[in-house]
């Protein structure tokens, strides 16, 4: 069944509950399981979408109706889920998109699926560069459109604009891109501090800590002072693309994720302390993904500090703003969210070359990056 189109929306399963979910079916919220039989097939697998639904839920691979991707060796064992990017609101890194699909891995690519107000997310496979576009295998069954990225979502712009997260699977180790190619927005200023503020890790590539990371599941997460549902304990809303660390037991923690009547003392990026519903959440470490479309609470809210992301991966954290063995604290992935505490305007500083800025992670981890590879969020 290799290289075999396969659609959420095929009669012979599009009315099938996904995973533990209670009315959510493939046909309306399957584009990632979809994307995923497609790869797992494509490396050697033999799964219809709902030989393969089943087999995930035999094997802890979902979160109520959320896929947990980093599954799929389960059902797939020659299959590994090799890396994961997330990419709102900035440029997606095309040069890591062209390397893995150089060393034989297939990404899957979250898009806005619609040039209508708010978040539609759909999950497709990008399977080869194709001048400024990609070719595609696209879950759902529309043949009256465009074939590749650009040319179906086109209306969001150019390629790394469309593209809103990405999911690297395929066999052995994923292929980087080299060093000379470090973000796809902008190239890197020819200095040897550069050549060192983003490069291939040989420590590990996320901050080692103990604590339990999490992210919200719906656009507009309510952040609370109390652990229950009142008008009156609102503290703010809080982007999908938050990364809140839990205040509580991390290992006892761990076992709440996603379950009904539970909620978790977080703080987020900013420093703010209060408590998030457990069943709108996911671990970051082993996040459960999806859908065809994004559900939103409310509008976040805005930023009250200077908080920045990361613009490539691997970009250095240091204990002083120069590059030096001594100085490297650890990796930062593409896209981790800083909170800038140092004083005065840091903000023209921001894709600055040869400028850094002091910052501290949602951990609490400070540190200097180069101020060159990061975007304001």
């Amino acid at each position: 069944m290799a290289d075999k189109q396969l659609y959420q929306n095929d009669p012979r399963w599009e009315n099938k509950i996904m995973g533990f979910g209670k009315t959510e079916t493939i046909g309306k919220l399957g584009c990632l399981l979809t994307s995923m039989t497609m790869v797992g097939n494509h490396f050697g697998g033999n799964e219809t979408v709902a030989s393969f639904n089943d087999k995930m839920k035999q094997n802890d691979g979902f979160q109520g109706a959320w896929v947990r991707a980093f599954r799929i060796s389960a059902v797939f064992p020659n299959v590994s889920y090799q890396k994961r990017i997330e990419c709102d609101n900035q440029d997606a890194p095309l040069d890591e998109i062209d390397a893995a699909l150089e060393g034989g891995s297939l990404p899957v690519v979250r898009v806005d699926y619609s040039p209508a107000a708010g978040i539609q997310g759909h999950w497709v496979v990008l399977t080869k560069r194709d001048g400024d576009d990609y070719q595609m295998w696209d879950p759902y069954n529309s043949p009256e459109k465009p074939p590749t990225l650009v040319g179906r979502f086109g209306f969001a712009g150019s390629a790394e604009k469309i593209i809103q997260e990405i999911i690297f699977f395929g066999c052995g180790a994923l292929k980087e891109p080299t060093a000379s190619k470090t973000t796809s927005s902008k190239p890197a200023p020819k200095t040897t501090a550069t050549q060192t503020a983003v490069s291939t890790p040989t420590a590990p590539t996320t901050e080692e800590n103990d604590a339990l990371i999490i992210a919200p599941t719906v656009n507009g997460l309510t952040l609370r002072d109390q652990p229950r549902i009142s008008g009156s304990n609102v503290l703010k809303y809080l982007p999908q693309s938050s990364k809140l660390v839990v205040l509580d037991d991390a290992a006892k923690a761990k076992t709440k994720v996603g379950k009904r009547n539970n909620w978790f003392h977080v703080r987020d990026i900013e420093g703010k302390e209060g408590y998030v519903a457990a069943w709108y959440v996911t671990a970051v470490s082993d996040p459960a993904l999806g859908s065809h479309k994004t559900s939103q609470a409310n509008e976040p809210s805005a930023p009250t500090k200077l908080v920045v992301k990361t613009s490539a991966s691997s970009v250095s954290l240091r204990t002083e703003p120069r590059v030096a063995s001594s100085t490297l604290i650890t990796y930062l992935p593409f896209g981790t969210e800083l909170l800038v505490i140092e004083s005065g305007d840091a903000t023209s500083k921001i894709g600055q070359k040869d400028q850094w800025l002091n910052v501290q992670t949602v951990t609490g981890r400070k540190g200097y990056v180069a101020a060159w590879f990061v975007t304001k969020v």
